[in-house]
């Protein structure tokens, strides 16, 4: 009985599953703030919520990371842009877009990413950090 009960309710998980659909909000981003978070991003490695406050929004953030690695990709920049979020001792998290030929490491953003904003950082590294999240 019991197991018949677990494949009832594995079935009606996976249905549930199917029903559901993940929407990312649809945001507006002007070619003016992509161009001056890409122009940002090639005089200081960075953009976060303190140069383009509309990055306290982790989901608009995140669409902007891509507007901006697709300009860079259409400029032929050779730009390698990518956007993370991190959590801060207190749990506020916030954004950053960086180019990784300036920003070598995810750690070097999560640091510069805490020094901009004035964040303390959890103790211990990032790959520990994760590792106690995930494990």
């Amino acid at each position: 009985m019991q197991h018949k009960l677990k494949e009832i309710l594995v079935m009606a998980d996976k249905s549930a599953d199917k029903g559901a659909t993940s929407t990312k909000p649809a945001f507006e981003y002007t070619d003016e703030v992509i161009q001056k978070a890409a122009d940002l991003i090639a005089k200081q490695g960075y953009v976060t919520r303190k140069d383009i406050p509309e990055m306290k929004d982790l989901d608009w953030a995140d669409g902007l990371g891509e507007k901006v690695n697709q300009y860079c990709i259409d400029k032929n920049a050779d730009r390698y842009i990518y956007h993370e979020n991190f959590d801060y001792d207190g749990g506020d998290i916030s954004a950053i877009i960086f180019d990784m030929d300036q920003i070598k490491t995810r750690d070097d953003a999560l640091h510069k990413l805490g020094e901009v904003l004035n964040e303390k950082i959890i103790n211990g590294s990032l790959d520990e950090i994760e590792h106690n999240i995930t494990n």
